[in-house]
């Protein structure tokens, strides 16, 4: 199987790539980025799963942010539509909270967690990251998106995000080239889970990775480090030599990490 297109799942259009044969992996990008973050992956990860792909609402070619919604809900309707009732989930920054608020909400559809870099809901950014990111959209608004994201590449506060070597650097400003729709969005209309997750990850009992950079800011190391400590069938990962998309900037190893993590996966729990 192997389609990629546009689909109204609920009351969004969502951009949606499904590849593969096998037991369903989904994979949620991050911040800034969107389905393609996942390319230098899909050739391997597709050989032995069916791997479910889609740009967030508000990034790529998804729906803008128009009213309230919630993330985690988006997902479980997606895999609705697609009738897949059960599957392994990789996360990456914000998808990894996206993550996260789906097992505690519908826990029988989830297999297995990998989470890179997770944001976790119910856990105040830092000042400083709040203000950077309003800062953003309005340089963005204010300048247009090419201007935005050159600044955006240079920033001394970003360089925990930036990938260090030229080919990771490309694709994040492609991507970041590519998010217009994000700063088209109402961004506050998000409704994560409630009970925020913070409070409940000891609820979390299927198997979960965590996969950490060595340059990731201070901040999300401490999170990295509290869902291991608060989840029960928690380990956690950390890659040398990387920041906070480790996917981008250490493609091979991280794939190798991934596919050890999938099949590390008790027997038989797949279906």
């Amino acid at each position: 199987m192997n389609r990629t297109g546009i689909h109204t799942i609920g009351n969004a259009k969502f951009n949606v790539s499904v590849q593969g044969q096998g037991s369903p992996l989904v994979l949620l990008h991050g911040a800034y980025c969107n389905l393609e973050v996942w390319n230098e992956h899909v050739e391997l990860l597709s050989r032995s799963f069916t791997v479910i792909r889609y740009d967030q609402r508000g990034y790529g070619r998804s729906d803008a942010i128009t009213g309230p919604f919630s993330y985690h809900v988006d997902l479980k309707n997606i895999l609705d539509y697609f009738n897949l009732p059960r599957t392994a989930i990789i996360g990456s920054c914000i998808g990894g909270a996206t993550a996260i608020d789906f097992a505690l909400a519908y826990p029988e559809y989830v297999e297995q967690l990998v989470l890179v870099a997770p944001s976790l809901n119910g856990t105040p950014p830092p000042l400083r990251l709040i203000w950077e990111r309003l800062l953003d959209h309005r340089r963005v608004k204010s300048e247009g998106i090419e201007r935005a994201a050159a600044r955006f590449m240079r920033s001394r506060y970003w360089r925990y995000v930036v990938p260090r070597d030229r080919r990771g650097r490309t694709r994040l400003k492609e991507m970041y080239l590519a998010n217009g729709v994000h700063y088209r969005s109402r961004l506050s209309m998000q409704r994560p889970l409630m009970p925020l997750a913070r409070k409940r990850l000891h609820h979390i009992e299927c198997p979960v990775l965590i996969v950490q950079g060595e340059w990731d800011s201070p901040f999300n190391r401490k999170v990295g480090r509290y869902l291991r400590e608060e989840i029960m069938h928690a380990s956690l990962i950390r890659m040398e030599g990387c920041g906070h998309f480790p996917q981008l900037e250490q493609p091979l190893e991280f794939s190798a990490i991934a596919m050890s993590a999938l099949k590390a996966a008790p027997a038989g729990r797949f279906r």
